[in-house]
């Protein structure tokens, strides 16, 4: 895998209520980072920049739509290089 198509972080997101998840899954969709993780969570996954910027957005639409509680956990891979 080229160097530049290297997944560094990733970041798992959990909406409550489920009706405010087609919202989350919309506005995540936007972003072209977004990879489902089953029925109930979705998955950015891409560069450090790219996956944080993407995560206000995406949390903010799960807001707007009503959500209660938002659930973010974010991992580096293991094997990326430090990044900035």
């Amino acid at each position: 895998m080229p160097a530049s198509a290297r997944v560094e972080v990733t970041a798992e997101l959990s909406v409550r209520p489920d009706k405010c998840l087609a919202a989350t899954k919309r506005a995540a969709g936007e972003t072209g980072l977004a990879h489902e993780a089953g029925p109930d969570a979705i998955n950015l996954a891409g560069s450090r920049t790219e996956v944080l910027g993407a995560l206000n957005r995406v949390v903010d639409a799960a807001l707007e739509a009503g959500a209660k509680s938002v659930e973010v956990k974010v991992e580096a891979e293991a094997d990326a290089e430090r990044f900035g």
